[in-house]
């Protein structure tokens, strides 16, 4: 018997396509945070008076605290209710949105940063957490996860763009200000449009002492990636690095011993879900490595002005969207592995076209097909990993695997950047080998892939959708 379509009886709302809107937007508002601030940081530094090795923290500490937060947050919306911690994430996010725009001090921005992450931290399981309880029909859940991924990178991009328009036209404050109304709106329209979905297992325990662990070891491992770069004491990275392990390793011991682990033992029942994540975290390296590796070469290769760079983005748009249809399309036909090793392998030659034209200097005529092939790769790869992660995943868990959806993207952009530096050498100019070190990071990613496949359950994608399944 076919799947029955999604209901007001089987999703606990009967607005399910209002609901997807207010979440993408959300998720749009989050990744566009990611990168709002790059363009606008020499105005920031400029009027704020920061020094040249304090600015780069109005970035980093917002992924410090999105990253290191991530799993503590979907665990709290496994135990209050997803709905309860969205509510209280963009509350958060929307008040230290406000701090930011008002900041007239170096610190007071950078603390009003670490909540917008904290705040990030608590939402983005929310929305994906409730995409999957949401959207319990194979297809719908396809194309939910699909515009999840699209708002994603076009997250991303927009927020490059958005801030050489508004820092070239208006006032850097307005960066932050422009997340107000979109989080009120949110606010006023999910947790009506939600009722009964979710409620929270309010029978669950909390294990304090793992969420510590796990917080504490996520944050310093952050923090020491995104150090290795530049850091003007290596000793500090080293022991962050170290400490970060131990915190780690405790986590594991406590997650052993408990009655209660954070992250129930059912999680990593089978083996598809954490080789989904891997290939998660490499392809985001991979994707955020050469993202950077390519912004910096269209401005300080190509002699690009910071407005066009970001139009120059565009191609990358399209070939993002284009993948995301594609990939939805074969996720139901196929299977969410089958189509995440295609989408690696093309990110892969993208990227490896990219390195090529770099290191030739062919301009951007010749950056186009890496650029689209690259675009096209990411654009299938990051939802279809996203389905396969949480595939299984109920209203006891769904949190917790959303989060660990979300940290494994946070960790491989870490990742990605704290290997930029390193690639691009002294002289910050060797684009080629930067964006060969992406591709090696990306083929990482196909073999990741590859391990779901072999182990992805026959009702995943296509067997799930075809009647003769059910």
């Amino acid at each position: 018997m076919q799947s029955a379509p999604s209901t007001a009886q089987d999703t606990g709302t009967s607005h399910p396509q209002a609901v997807l809107a207010i979440l993408c937007v959300t998720q749009l508002l989050l990744t566009m945070d990611d990168n709002v601030v790059n363009i606008a940081l020499p105005t920031i530094q400029r009027e704020l008076d920061f020094s040249p090795s304090s600015i780069v923290w109005v970035i980093n500490v917002y992924m410090l605290a999105f990253g290191g937060f991530l799993i503590l947050g979907g665990r709290l919306g496994d135990r209050y209710s997803l709905v309860r911690t969205f509510s209280v994430g963009t509350s958060v996010f929307a008040l230290a949105s406000l701090a930011c725009g008002l900041a007239v001090e170096p610190w007071q921005l950078i603390g009003a940063r670490a909540l917008q992450g904290l705040g990030a931290a608590l939402v983005a399981p929310a929305v994906l957490g409730l995409m999957t309880l949401v959207f319990t029909e194979p297809a719908a859940r396809a194309r939910a996860f699909a515009l999840w991924g699209a708002t994603a990178i076009v997250g991303a991009l927009a927020g490059l763009i958005l801030s050489g328009v508004i820092t070239g036209y208006a006032s850097w404050r307005w960066v932050f200000f422009i997340n107000l109304p979109i989080a009120a709106v949110a606010l006023l329209l999910l947790p009506r449009l939600v009722r009964g979905v979710h409620p929270g297992g309010a029978d669950q325990p909390l294990n304090w002492r793992g969420a510590t662990l796990l917080t504490g070891g996520l944050s310093l491992l952050v923090y020491a990636l995104l150090s290795v770069e530049g850091e003007k004491d290596p000793a500090a990275t080293a022991i962050a690095a170290v400490l970060a392990l131990l915190l780690l390793a405790g986590f594991v011991v406590d997650q052993r011993r408990s009655a209660d682990p954070l992250v129930a033992k059912g999680v990593f029942a089978g083996p598809v879900r954490s080789r989904a994540l891997l290939a998660a975290v490499l392809l985001c390296a991979a994707m955020f490595q050469g993202f950077l590796v390519l912004t910096l070469y269209l401005q300080n290769g190509l002699g690009y002005e910071p407005l066009t760079a970001g139009l120059a983005y565009v191609p990358f748009a399209l070939g993002s969207l284009t993948g995301v249809k594609l990939g939805e399309r074969a996720t139901v036909r196929y299977s969410a592995g089958r189509v995440l090793t295609v989408a690696c392998v093309g990110t892969a030659a993208g990227a490896l076209l990219l390195a090529w034209a770099q290191a030739g200097d062919l301009g951007y005529v010749g950056l186009l097909p890496g650029i689209l092939l690259f675009a096209t790769g990411i654009g299938a790869g990051l939802p279809s990993s996203a389905t396969a992660a949480t595939h299984g995943a109920d209203e006891r868990t769904s949190g917790v695997i959303a989060s660990l959806v979300n940290s494994s993207q946070q960790l491989g952009g870490a990742v990605g950047l704290a290997l930029v530096g390193i690639a691009l050498g002294e002289t910050g100019r060797r684009f080629g080998t930067a964006m060969t070190t992406a591709t090696v990071l990306a083929v990482l990613s196909c073999v990741a892939a590859f391990l779901v496949v072999r182990h992805e359950p026959r009702t995943a994608g296509a067997a799930e959708s075809d009647p003769r399944s059910a």
